[in-house]
């Protein structure tokens, strides 16, 4: 069981689907040729000014940069901008209620079972997974910042930090919260008795991974919509987006169930206030 999060983790830091494509080499090739065609065929040397204009252009690559700004793959980015605003919302909600059904009357139909019962006690592995995206937040910082939506993206998308303040946040909190969540789980198993101030660790780490993944969210959905690279040197096929948006929606439940000792002791503390 753990083997599978492993496998799930190393899709979560990049898809397995993901094709090299050459998308980069041929942009180069036509940018180039464009610009020597451009040129007067009587000239023999191209001025400065042509050099470093097709220097420049040569230097754009699709899913890189400003090269984000180029047709995705997906074709989203060549919509209106209220038209891509629409199809984000339409993600976004599509994710919310995958997450909601799981978590409600898919869990529900199994709780209990065989399957359910063997299964629950490995889920705080995702911790791992976690962490290592956490570290390689600062690895691959650019990557990172590659994939974090500009402000104005969308028409609407805003956020006060610049995209490497982001990474660098994001990724203190998934080292944080997979950590602390390793260290919820692994504990007990050593022999330590947590003392009872510590709360329900695993639970109050789930919540905060459960938070980050909303957070985060927008950044999967940029790649899709814009084919953002992440490595910088590898260009996602919109399929393999589209798995990585669906299993958001899994990581969502998953991380619900697990906080509910937290959500309930928040309840109480309400309540008696």
């Amino acid at each position: 069981m753990l083997a599978g999060y492993i496998v799930v983790g190393l899709a979560l830091l990049q898809p397995a689907a993901a094709l090299r494509m050459h998308s980069a080499a041929a942009l180069r090739m036509h940018s180039a040729a464009s610009l020597r065609s451009s040129a007067s065929p009587s000239t023999s040397t191209a001025t400065p000014a042509l050099r470093c204009t097709e220097m420049t252009m040569s230097e754009i690559v699709r899913g890189v940069g400003e090269g984000r700004e180029l047709p995705a793959p997906s074709g989203i980015n060549t919509l209106d901008t209220p038209l891509q605003a629409a199809v984000v919302v339409v993600i976004l909600a599509a994710i919310g209620a995958g997450a909601a059904l799981i978590a409600g009357p898919a869990f529900d139909a199994v709780r209990g079972s065989g399957l359910w019962n063997l299964s629950r006690p490995t889920w705080p592995a995702l911790g791992l997974i976690y962490l290592a995206a956490g570290i390689a937040h600062f690895t691959e910082l650019e990557g990172f910042e590659n994939i974090t939506p500009p402000n104005g993206t969308w028409g609407w998308f805003y956020t006060p930090f610049s995209p490497k303040i982001n990474v660098i946040w994001t990724g203190v909190v998934e080292i944080f919260g997979g950590s602390w969540m390793l260290f919820g789980a692994l504990a007990p198993l050593a022999g330590f008795v947590l003392p009872p101030a510590l709360g329900p660790v695993v639970s109050d780490a789930a919540l905060t991974l459960f938070l980050l993944t909303i957070v985060v969210t927008p950044a999967n959905i940029y790649a899709l919509t814009h084919g953002a690279n992440f490595p910088l040197d590898l260009e996602t096929p919109p399929k393999a987006h589209a798995v990585r948006l669906a299993f958001q929606s899994v990581l969502l439940a998953l991380f619900w169930e697990m906080a509910q000792p937290t959500l309930l002791d928040a309840k109480a503390i309400m309540a008696s206030m």
